[in-house]
């Protein structure tokens, strides 16, 4: 008898621990902001569906934090659609559960961008340029060419003079 009452205490207190773990349903919303959303729904896009925020009830507006640490996981996140509130069985915690919406991300947007110069340089003799050096930038003046290199006269960062070759494409032509 002692063994089916010792079974049944750890029963009780195993329900105990794992109920207070447990988040149950209050209610459902098929939109939720915690700011304001512009009314021209075409500009956003899916970003994730079923996402998660939780936050501690003992905060200052509970919902509204578990709301934006949903939102905030994506930082062109905006609102939250089909969304399912829950708590936790102590009533400790709030959970949201949804669709997170928002502007497309600026990485798709960048995708469309190009790099393309199209001018024609020229270096000659006398010309003051720029360079980088180490992670140093560096101001000279071009002493010679050939067709791969300039000769270029600057100070080092102890204020010596010195010369080196340097390839045409790390030069930038700076003044006249």
């Amino acid at each position: 008898m002692k063994f089916m009452k010792k079974i049944t205490l750890i029963l009780i207190a195993g329900l105990a621990i794992l109920s207070s773990g447990c988040f149950n349903r209050i209610g459902k919303l098929t939109m939720v902001s915690t700011r304001n959303v512009d009314s021209n729904m075409s500009d956003y896009v899916l970003i994730a569906k079923n996402v998660v925020g939780k936050a501690k009830t003992k905060k200052e507006d509970a919902l509204e934090v578990a709301i934006d640490n949903a939102v905030k996981k994506y930082p062109t996140g905006e609102f939250m659609k089909n969304v399912v509130f829950y708590t936790s069985s102590n009533g400790k915690k709030i959970k949201v559960e949804g669709d997170v919406w928002g502007y497309k991300s600026a990485v798709e947007v960048d995708k469309n961008i190009t790099k393309s110069v199209n001018a024609d340089i020229q270096f000659m003799v006398g010309n003051n340029v720029t360079f980088k050096k180490l992670g140093k930038i560096y101001e000279g003046k071009i002493l010679g060419i050939n067709n791969e290199f300039a000769v270029v006269e600057y100070k080092d960062l102890f204020g010596k003079i010195v010369k080196s070759e340097i390839k045409y494409e790390e030069l930038t032509k700076i003044g006249q």
